[in-house]
């Protein structure tokens, strides 16, 4: 649906283009009206509009001017304007600021409906130009490098389609590394902060650091760089040359050159980095396991220093089934907290259930270390119920449904399996009660709108006005009436006007230009073509039936 503004200092035009637009069912338009410059700047200001049909002399500021102003506040807004001046200084100032078309008063209603017309199908092919595939590329090139760093953290989650055919998406994402061959991790993090610094003067230093970085090492390497968590930094190194030496070449200069960065960094940036390094490079489908390891020895003995400059010990796994739980489950160590947070708050029940079953069952091993996790995990979901149990009505419903006490000591189940079954059983409840608040929300929208249409029909009852009148956006608004009713916004108001003007009808002592007027119709004959269109009778036949 597109939105037509009407504007003109004389009522009468502006009332009859509005009656001519509304009576063309082949096009969509909600049409609007402003007797006056400041009226329709207030429109403006509040209302997006596709097309403007404007006269071009009125008091105040002119068309002209009105024209400047559209094109700042909808740069893609149509202005056509219909005026009784025929000179050509008007029509070439017009056409040089941008209008769509100039039409003299005097034309015919065809005219002036074929040029809204037009002004439709230009606008339909420049969305269509706007979406084009060039377009699309030239945004993508501009979001490259944050894509890029979001591809290499899911890379170290351990996501499945980030593993799957590596090549093609190094080739798509413009990675310059070899995905055949193994690469090097280095995992970096910024010790200490100048006092004083912003967010945004942080983000720059880290910029300028990735900088640094990407100039030292890359002179004999490949590489690629994203950061992780708050203010932590990964590398990923590939020697330029395929000569057997070459990884020994590389696992010297590596550790040479982020000496120098350290170095650099401080000095340039006044920032303390520590930098851990992998002892030997790995196979891509090894490195989120890779990742945890070295991730880890900043937590640990000389990990808790600053300015370290290491590297990680010997890596083994002690088996199939831990490394599986480690890059899987570990919710400091992947995004999957963050996800199960995501589909609890937004009521993706399905979603959150999978992959609820899934750290279950992996947590099922009977050893110390599982043991272990499985704390750490009940606690994990602890703090994403809270958050969501802060909504005091849930919190209600919950608490009247559950015991709460239990939520916070694991220990106060008998079994790891009961206390995972609770939690389970606290999200369906929360589940439930959610759902069952949207659609009361939903349908509590769609009742204000029924009664606000029945109660204005003389009134404005477009779609602008209805959606501000629930404080919601228009196509949204249109979406979800459809879906709770079956039909349009458009039907709705159509049948409740036949339905008040049948009513009236009946009173034979109403007059017709009074009934015209109550259901909303700026004219009897759009009154008359109106109701002979859905009954196959005019107003007067219908009542002469009546008697």
């Amino acid at each position: 649906m597109y939105r037509l503004l009407i504007i003109d200092d004389e009522d009468v035009i502006v009332d009859g283009m509005a009656v001519l637009f509304q009576e063309q069912t082949d096009m969509e338009l909600e049409v609007c009206r402003a007797y006056n410059v400041l009226e329709a700047i207030d429109w403006l200001k509040q209302t997006k509009f596709d097309i403007v049909l404007s006269d071009i002399q009125m008091p105040g500021i002119t068309g002209l001017e009105l024209q400047q102003r559209i094109m700042e506040i909808w740069p893609r807004c149509k202005v056509i304007f219909l005026t009784g001046y025929n000179e050509f200084t008007y029509i070439h100032e017009a056409m040089r600021n941008g209008s769509f078309d100039y039409i003299l008063k005097t034309e015919t209603d065809e005219v002036i409906i074929g040029s809204v017309k037009k002004a439709i199908v230009e606008l339909e092919e420049e969305m269509e130009m706007h979406s084009t595939l060039q377009k699309t590329t030239h945004l993508l090139q501009r979001a490259l490098p944050y894509i890029q760093k979001e591809y290499l953290r899911d890379i170290l989650q351990g996501e499945s389609y980030a593993l799957d055919n590596l090549r093609n998406q190094f080739s798509q994402l413009s990675i310059s590394l070899e995905p055949s061959k193994p690469v090097l991790l280095v995992v970096g993090r910024v010790d200490e902060w100048r006092e004083g610094l912003s967010t945004f003067d942080r983000a720059l230093i880290m910029y300028a650091a990735q900088n640094i970085s990407e100039e030292l090492l890359g002179v004999s390497t490949r590489v690629a760089f994203t950061d992780y968590e708050r203010f932590r930094m990964l590398w990923f190194i590939q020697p330029k040359s395929d000569d057997e030496d070459s990884w020994d070449q590389l696992h010297r200069f590596v550790q040479g050159t982020l000496e120098q960065v350290q170095q650099t960094c401080k000095h340039l940036l006044k920032i303390k980095l520590s930098l851990i390094s992998a002892s030997q490079p790995c196979e891509w489908m090894e490195l989120p396991n890779r990742f945890i390891h070295i991730k880890r020895m900043f937590g640990y003995g000389l990990g808790l220093g600053q300015e370290l400059l290491l590297t990680d010990q010997p890596y083994t796994m002690d088996s199939t089934d831990q490394s599986r739980l480690d890059s899987v489950i570990n919710p400091l160590q992947t995004h999957l907290w963050i996800d199960l947070k995501n589909d609890l708050e937004a009521g993706q029940r399905e979603a959150y259930m999978a992959a609820f079953d899934k750290i279950t069952a992996l947590l099922a091993a009977q050893d110390e270390q599982t043991e272990k996790a499985r704390t750490e995990w009940y606690y994990t979901l602890v703090a994403i119920y809270l958050s969501v149990l802060n909504d005091s009505s849930v919190l209600y419903q919950a608490a009247e449904q559950m015991d709460l006490d239990k939520l916070t000591k694991m220990q106060a189940h008998e079994t790891w399996s009961s206390a995972f079954e609770y939690l389970r059983e606290l999200a369906e409840l929360i589940f439930t009660h959610r759902l069952k608040g949207h659609a009361n929300s939903e349908n509590g929208i769609i009742t204000k709108i029924k009664k606000y249409i029945y109660e204005f029909l003389d009134g404005d009852l477009s779609l602008t006005c209805l959606s501000n009148f629930v404080s919601l956006n228009p196509s949204y608004l249109s979406r979800l009436y459809k879906k709770h009713t079956g039909e349009s916004l458009t039907e709705t108001i159509k049948q409740a006007r036949l339905q008040k003007s049948k009513e009236l009808l009946r009173n034979p002592s109403i007059r017709m230009t009074d009934i015209s007027e109550c259901v909303g119709f700026l004219s009897e004959r759009s009154f008359y073509r109106f109701f002979k269109s859905i009954t196959n009778l005019t107003p007067q036949e219908y009542r002469e039936l009546q008697k």
